[in-house]
């Protein structure tokens, strides 16, 4: 990505690559964050799905 950066005009800062553990540990936490946005989507889905629609709200 450096190269990519370069070619684009920027100035790379100089900073050391991350340590492996650093890396799997983002990549940890990465994947909880998108597991838990996925979950909250599906189960906002599900409740929108069993919502009673306006002809069974009448019949009651």
């Amino acid at each position: 990505m450096g190269e990519r950066l370069m070619r684009s005009g920027y100035a790379l800062s100089g900073a050391v690559r991350p340590d492996p553990a650093e890396l799997l540990h983002y990549r940890k936490v990465s994947a909880l964050r998108r597991a838990a946005h996925a979950r909250r989507r599906m189960l906002d889905h599900l409740v929108r799905v069993r919502e009673p629609g306006p002809v069974a709200s009448i019949a009651m």
